[in-house]
């Protein structure tokens, strides 16, 4: 049960900051934070939501859970396929850029950290 709740928040911290790095955040700063929120900073919370929802699907289906890089990795690289090289055949204003490759799975990565230390945090 903590674990849902978990993934839900995840999955709500990332939405939340999506609004506000693109109502907020984003246009009122410059230089290379801008950059960053602008290019990247979604994407790593993308990348932590989309593993955070996968486990919490994973986890209501009763199919186990995501636990490991083994699992997050291949998924991230197949939901970057299908973003940044899908996207732009199908849609002319899409961009590919390989380095949201690397933000999908630093998310990844860190869903991983933060899911490890909320388990650990729990037990008695």
């Amino acid at each position: 049960m903590k674990r849902r709740i978990f993934d839900t928040l995840v999955c709500l911290a990332a939405f939340a900051f999506y609004l506000l790095n693109r109502g907020l955040l984003s246009p009122t700063l410059d230089g290379p934070t801008a950059w960053f929120l602008t290019c990247y900073a979604n994407d790593i919370f993308a990348g932590a939501a989309i593993v955070a929802w996968l486990d919490l699907l994973l986890n209501l289906g009763r199919l186990g859970q995501v636990r490991s890089w083994k699992q997050t990795v291949p998924f991230l690289l197949f939901c970057g396929l299908v973003w940044e090289v899908c996207a732009p055949l199908l849609k002319p204003d899409a961009v590919f850029d390989p380095w949201d490759f690397a933000a999908y799975q630093a998310g990844g990565f860190l869903w991983l950290i933060a899911s490890r230390l909320s388990a650990h945090s729990t037990k008695p």
